[in-house]
C-alpha cells in the first residue's frame, strides 16, 4: 500500500516538479549567472560575455536614476501601503457593521479595480487630474482653492504623487473585499457578548476583529510588498514620457536597461545592457525575499482561532 501509495505521489508531482524547474528555477540561475557579465544585448552569444563579477551591482548603485526608482518604489511600498490599508480597513469596518445600502457602496468601492491601469491613467490624467477642466480643478474652484486648482498634476513636479493617488484608489477595493469576507467569518456572538460587557467599537475592533483576520492582514500585506517591488505597469503608461525619472521604479529601468529604450527625455539614451539589467532583477529578487522574511517575523506568534 505504502509502495503504491509513493508511486501516486511521483506521477502526481513530477509534472509538477517539473514545470518548477524548468519555468522557473532554470530562469532564475540564468538570470543571476547573467548579472555577473556585460552583455550587450540579448542576442550576444554567451562566448561574448565579459565577465565583470560584482561589477555591476558596484555601477548600478553609482547610477542616480536607479537610486530615484528605487526611493519611488519605497515610496509606493510604505506611504501608499499604509494609505490604502488603513482606507481598506476603515470602510469594510463600517460597511461590516451594518452600514445602509452596504453591499451597493461594496461594490462601487470595488469597481475601480476591475479597470485595467491603462483605462485608469487615461481616466485619471485626462478627467481628474487636467487642469483646464478636470474633476479636482472643479472641486477646487468650488471652494474657493485657487492655489490648489491651479496645480499641475501631471507635471513633473506632481506626476509622482498624481500616480500615487489614482495607484492607491485602485487598490483600495481589492482589499475591502478581503477584509469584509474574513470578518464575515466572525461569529455576530463574539460581538454581542462584547457590547454586553460595555466595549467600545474601537475596542471591539482591535481586541476581537483585528486578531481573527490576522492570517488575511499578512496576506495581503505580502501581496502589496512584491507587487511594489515589481511595480511596473502604472510607472510606464502613467507619463507621456517612456520611463519618466519622477516615476521610474526598478523594474521598469530594467526593462530599459535590458531593450535599450530610453531613460527620459533628459537622460541620455543608453545602448542595452542585459547584464546590468538581470542585476536590477537579481536585486528585486533578494528585496522580495528579504521583505517576505520580514513579514513572517513581524506576524510570528500565537494565532486566534474561533
Amino acid at each position: 500500500m505504502e509502495k503504491g501509495k509513493r508511486r501516486m505521489y511521483i506521477v502526481f508531482l513530477a509534472p509538477i516538479v517539473i514545470t518548477f524547474l524548468t519555468v522557473y528555477l532554470y530562469p532564475a540561475i540564468r538570470t543571476f549567472i547573467m548579472s555577473a557579465y556585460k552583455i550587450p544585448g540579448l542576442a550576444t552569444p554567451s562566448s561574448q560575455w565579459e565577465f565583470v563579477g560584482l561589477g555591476n551591482f558596484k555601477e548600478l548603485f553609482g547610477r542616480h536614476l536607479f537610486k530615484v526608482a528605487c526611493k519611488n518604489m519605497f515610496l509606493i511600498l510604505v506611504v501608499a501601503g499604509i494609505v490604502v490599508f488603513l482606507i481598506s480597513m476603515f470602510f469594510s469596518w463600517v460597511l461590516h457593521r451594518g452600514m445602509r445600502l452596504g453591499a451597493f457602496w461594496c461594490n462601487m468601492i470595488y469597481l475601480p479595480s476591475i479597470i485595467t491601469p491603462v483605462a485608469m491613467v487615461v481616466v485619471w490624467t485626462q478627467y481628474a487630474f487636467n487642469n483646464r477642466f478636470g474633476l479636482l480643478k472643479s472641486i477646487f474652484d468650488a471652494l474657493g482653492m485657487e492655489k490648489a486648482a491651479s496645480i499641475p498634476w501631471t507635471s513633473p513636479q506632481f506626476a509622482f504623487w498624481a500616480m500615487m493617488i489614482a495607484f492607491c484608489f485602485g487598490c483600495i477595493g481589492g482589499n475591502l473585499t478581503v477584509y469584509m469576507a474574513a470578518m464575515k467569518k466572525i461569529p455576530g456572538e463574539l460581538y454581542e457578548a462584547a457590547f454586553a460587557d460595555g466595549a467600545t467599537e474601537g475596542i471591539v475592533f482591535f481586541k476581537i476583529t483585528m486578531p481573527l483576520i490576522r492570517d488575511n492582514i499578512k496576506t495581503q500585506i505580502t501581496f502589496w510588498c512584491l507587487g511594489s517591488i515589481g511595480f511596473f505597469l502604472w510607472s510606464r503608461v502613467f507619463s507621456v514620457v517612456p520611463s519618466d525619472p519622477n516615476t521610474i521604479t526598478p523594474a521598469s529601468y530594467m526593462y530599459d536597461l535590458i531593450f535599450g529604450t530610453s531613460a527620459s527625455a533628459n537622460a541620455m539614451v543608453s545602448d542595452p545592457n542585459v547584464g546590468l539589467g538581470t542585476s536590477v532583477g537579481v536585486l528585486l529578487c533578494l528585496a522580495s525575499i528579504v521583505v517576505f522574511g520580514v513579514i513572517n517575523m513581524i506576524f510570528r506568534g500565537d494565532k486566534y482561532e474561533f
